[in-house]
């Protein structure tokens, strides 16, 4: 059994993964808006994005009916596939 501070640490760090996606994400929010114009990404990868992360999601909810735990990962994962499809709704 791992001690209880590195369980903590990784919640936490899990749970800063969508900050730190989402800083990577607005640049190119913003640059999809300003610029009108989305030929420089492929569609297809975003779409391939899309799919890791529903399979990402439903990964952690299944680790979480079968553990109790995992929250931090619902999380992440989650606001992941809303970055992504926010992201394809904006190349699309």
């Amino acid at each position: 059994m791992l001690p209880d501070m590195i369980v903590t640490s990784a919640n936490i760090c899990q749970i800063a993964v969508p900050f730190i996606a989402v800083s990577a994400y607005f640049p190119q929010w913003i640059k999809l808006v300003r610029n009108k114009s989305s030929e420089d990404l492929s569609f297809f990868a975003w779409c391939l994005w899309t799919l890791s992360s529903c399979f990402t999601l439903f990964y952690a909810i299944v680790q979480l009916q079968l553990n109790g735990r995992g929250w931090p990962l619902i999380t992440s994962s989650a606001l992941s596939l809303i970055f992504v499809i926010f992201t394809v709704l904006l190349i699309f």
